[in-house]
C-alpha cells in the first residue's frame, strides 16, 4: 500500500466517506506522502562582459570559475563582489533583486552562469542592453528551455523550469487581501532560503515574513512527511471555510435586500387599493350642472379678464400721467432757480450779439428796473406768476398721484378676481372629468392594474426562493480528516527531527563563533529560542546581528546535515554570504566564522558556499589561497 493509499484508507475510516470519494477531494493533492528527491544546485562559472562607465572605463570581460566547499570574493567596498552575488541571482532566482544597482547593470551586456540543477547542467544567458533585458535563455545540452525577450517573461519561465527540476510545490497562504483568499509563494521565496539576508534582517530563513514562511520552509527543507501537500490542504480548507462566510453574508444581505423589497411592495400595494376604494365610493355628479357651471365661469372669466386689461391700460394711462407731472414740476423749479441765477449776473455784453452793455443801461436796470441787456422790465409781476405756476403744477402732481394708487387698487382686485375666476374653472374642468363616465371607467382600470401588478410583485417575492450558504460535507470533512492524519504523522516524526536539529543548529552556531551559546529550540514555524550560558531564554529577534546571522547559516546548514542523516538532502546545499565580516566587531570573531565554514564544507562535500568581504588581510591569513577570489591588482574592481 502506497502512501497515498494509506492516508485514503485512515480518512475514510475517520470520516465515514468512502474511498472513492475521498479520493475525489485528495487527487489534486496526490503527492501527500512522497518522500522528497536530492535537489542540489551547483554554480560552476560566472562570465560578465560589458563597457565601465567610471574608473577604470572601457570594455571588460572576466570569468569566474567555481569549484564545490567555500569560495570567498574578496575586493574594496563598491568594487563588485556584491553585484557577482546578484548576478548569479538573476540568472538563477530569474528576478533581479533590489541589491543590483541600476548603474551596474547599465555596463552589461552578457551575462552567463553555468550551473547544476538536481544534478542537470544548464547554462543562463543573459543579453542586456541599456540595463534592460533584451533576451534570456537556459540552456541543456543544446535544448533550449527557456527562452525570453523581457525581463517579466524570463522570471516568470525561470522560476517554472526550477520548480520543476527541484520537484518543489507552490506554497499557500490565507490572504484577506487576495482575490481568491490566497497567496501563492514559489522559487523567488525558496531561493530566500540560498541568498541569506543580512544580519539585521528578522526572518531566519528566507527573506518573507509574511504567511509565515520562514516556517513553511524550514518544513519543506526538513522534509516533514506531507510538509508541501499539507500547506496546500490547510490553505484550500481556509478557503473553503472563507468561500462559505463569504457565501452566508451574501445570503443575509440578499434577505434584507429581499425584505425592503417586500415592505415597498406592500406599502404601493395599499396605497393602490386605497385609491381604488375612494374612487369606488365617490358619488357621481350629474353631468348637466358641472357643464352649466363651466359655462358660467368661462364668461365670467373672459369678462373678468377684459375689465382686468381695462383696468390695467387705465393705471398704465394714469402712471404715466404722474411721470409728466413730476417732470413739470422739476422743469419749473429748475427755471425759477436759473433765472435767480442769472438776475445775480453782471453781463459786460450781450451774449447773443456781443454787443457792449453800456453804462447808460446799467444805469436804467438800477432807476427804471429795466434789464441791462434786452431792456424788458424787471419787476415782482413776473416772479409771482412764476410762482402761481409752481403751485398749479404741484396741484396737478398730487392729484395724478392719488390717482394712480387707487388705479393699482382697481387693477390688483380685477386681477384677483380673474385669478379666482380661473382657479373655479379649472375645478369645475375637473368635476367634468369626475363626471365623465368613460373617464373615471378608465382611471379605475388603471387603478386596477396598478392593484395586480403590486400582488403579483408581493407574490413573486414570496415564491423567490432565498439561497443558503454553500455546503460541502464531504469535502469539509474529508479535508480536516487528511489535515489530521497528516499532521499526526508529521508530529511524531518531528519531534525527532527537531531534536536532532535542535542540536546540530547549537553546535555549528558556536562552531561560527557563537561562544555562550548552550542551547536552542525551534519549532515548526521557524521560531527560534535561544539559551545563553547563565542567561534567560531569548528570541531569535533578541540577538545582534552578527549572532543572527551565525544562526541563520547554522539552520540552513543543518537541515542539509539532518536531511543527510536520514537520506533525503531536500536543500539545495547552496548559500551565498554578502559580507559576513561587516557584522562583526572583533576580527578574531569574523576569522573564526570563515575558518569554521571552510572546515564544514570541507566535511560535507555536498555544500557549495559563497562569500563576499572587503577585508582581504583577514581571508589571507585565514583560508587557504585555492578558497579566495580576488582582483588582478589592490584596489582594482572585481571584474
Amino acid at each position: 500500500m502506497t502512501a497515498t493509499d494509506d492516508l485514503v484508507a485512515r480518512v475514510a475510516a475517520a470520516t465515514g466517506h468512502t474511498p472513492d470519494e475521498v479520493r475525489a477531494v485528495l487527487d489534486p493533492f496526490d503527492r501527500a506522502g512522497a518522500v522528497a528527491l536530492p535537489r542540489p544546485v551547483r554554480v560552476l562559472r560566472l562570465r560578465i562582459a560589458g563597457t565601465r562607465s567610471v574608473e577604470p572605463l572601457g570594455a571588460f570581460d572576466r570569468e569566474f570559475r567555481l569549484d564545490a566547499g567555500l569560495t570567498v570574493l574578496v575586493a574594496d567596498n563598491l568594487r563588485g563582489k556584491t553585484s557577482v552575488l546578484e548576478l548569479i541571482t538573476w540568472c538563477l532566482r530569474g528576478t533581479p533583486r533590489a541589491g543590483l544597482q541600476g548603474v551596474v547593470r547599465s555596463w552589461l551586456s552578457t551575462v552567463e552562469c553555468d550551473a547544476l540543477v538536481a544534478g542537470r547542467p544548464l547554462e543562463f544567458r543573459l543579453r542586456l542592453r541599456g540595463g534592460t533585458l533584451v533576451e534570456g535563455r537556459v540552456v541543456s545540452a543544446d535544448t533550449e528551455l527557456v527562452h525570453a525577450t523581457d525581463e517579466t517573461s524570463y522570471g516568470e519561465r525561470v522560476a517554472a523550469l526550477m520548480m520543476e527540476l527541484l520537484h518543489l510545490e507552490p506554497l499557500e497562504s490565507q490572504s484577506s487581501r487576495s482575490a481568491s483568499g490566497r497567496n501563492t509563494y514559489g522559487w523567488p521565496s525558496y531561493f530566500g532560503a540560498m541568498y541569506l539576508p543580512a544580519g539585521r534582517e528578522p526572518a531566519l530563513l528566507g527573506d518573507d515574513v509574511m504567511g509565515g514562511m520562514p516556517g513553511r520552509l524550514l518544513q519543506v527543507f526538513l522534509d516533514l512527511p506531507g510538509a508541501a501537500v499539507l500547506t496546500r490542504l490547510k490553505a484550500f480548507r481556509d478557503s473553503v471555510v472563507s468561500a462559505a462566510r463569504a457565501a452566508a453574508a451574501d445570503a443575509q444581505r440578499l434577505r434584507d435586500l429581499m425584505a425592503r423589497k417586500r415592505a415597498e411592495a406592500d406599502r404601493r400595494l395599499t396605497d393602490a387599493r386605497a385609491a381604488l376604494a375612494e374612487l369606488d365610493g365617490k358619488e357621481p355628479v350629474a353631468l348637466s350642472t358641472v357643464v352649466d357651471d363651466i359655462t358660467r365661469l368661462s364668461r365670467a372669466v373672459v369678462a373678468a379678464e377684459a375689465e382686468s386689461r381695462d383696468a390695467l391700460k387705465t393705471f398704465d394711462l394714469i402712471k404715466r400721467q404722474r411721470q409728466h407731472d413730476e417732470m413739470r414740476l422739476a422743469d419749473l423749479r429748475e427755471h425759477d432757480a436759473a433765472r435767480q441765477l442769472f438776475y445775480a449776473l453782471d453781463p459786460a455784453a450781450c451774449p447773443r450779439c456781443e454787443a457792449p452793455v453800456t453804462d447808460e443801461r446799467r444805469a436804467a436796470e438800477k432807476r427804471h428796473a429795466t434789464c441791462a441787456v434786452c431792456a424788458r422790465p424787471l419787476g415782482a409781476r413776473d416772479h409771482a406768476d412764476d410762482q402761481e405756476v409752481e403751485r398749479e403744477a404741484h396741484y396737478r402732481l398730487t392729484a395724478s398721484r392719488d390717482a394712480e394708487k387707487l388705479a393699482r387698487d382697481n387693477a390688483d382686485d380685477h386681477v384677483r378676481r380673474a385669478a379666482r375666476l380661473r382657479d373655479a374653472l379649472a375645478d369645475a374642468e375637473r368635476r367634468l372629468t369626475d363626471a365623465d363616465g368613460a373617464a373615471r371607467m378608465a382611471a379605475r382600470s388603471d387603478l386596477a392594474r396598478e392593484v395586480a401588478r403590486w400582488e403579483g410583485s408581493v407574490a413573486a417575492l414570496d415564491s423567490t426562493a432565498i439561497p443558503g450558504a454553500p455546503t460541502h460535507p464531504t469535502e469539509q470533512s474529508v479535508l480536516d480528516a487528511a489535515i489530521d492524519a497528516l499532521e499526526a504523522g508529521r508530529n511524531a516524526a518531528s519531534e525527532r527531527l527537531f531534536d536532532e536539529l535542535d542540536r546540530r543548529i547549537a553546535d555549528l552556531a558556536r562552531r561560527f563563533g557563537f561562544r555562550d551559546l548552550e542551547r536552542v529550540q525551534i519549532d515548526k514555524q521557524a521560531r527560534l529560542k535561544v539559551f545563553k550560558t547563565g542567561g534567560p531564554v531569548e528570541n531569535f529577534s533578541g540577538q545582534s546581528p552578527g549572532e543572527r546571522l551565525r544562526l541563520r547559516i547554522a539552520v540552513v546548514v543543518a537541515l542539509l546535515q539532518v536531511g543527510h542523516g536520514h537520506g533525503n538532502a531536500s536543500h539545495p546545499g547552496f548559500l551565498m554570504i554578502d559580507s559576513p565580516c561587516a557584522e562583526e566587531v572583533q576580527d578574531a570573531d569574523a576569522a573564526a566564522l570563515l575558518h569554521a565554514l571552510e572546515r564544514l564544507c570541507a566535511e560535507t562535500p555536498d555544500l557549495q558556499i559563497l562569500v563576499t568581504t572587503a577585508d582581504e588581510g583577514l581571508v589571507r591569513r585565514t583560508l587557504s589561497e585555492a578558497t579566495v577570489i580576488a582582483p588582478p591588482a589592490p584596489g582594482a574592481p572585481l571584474w
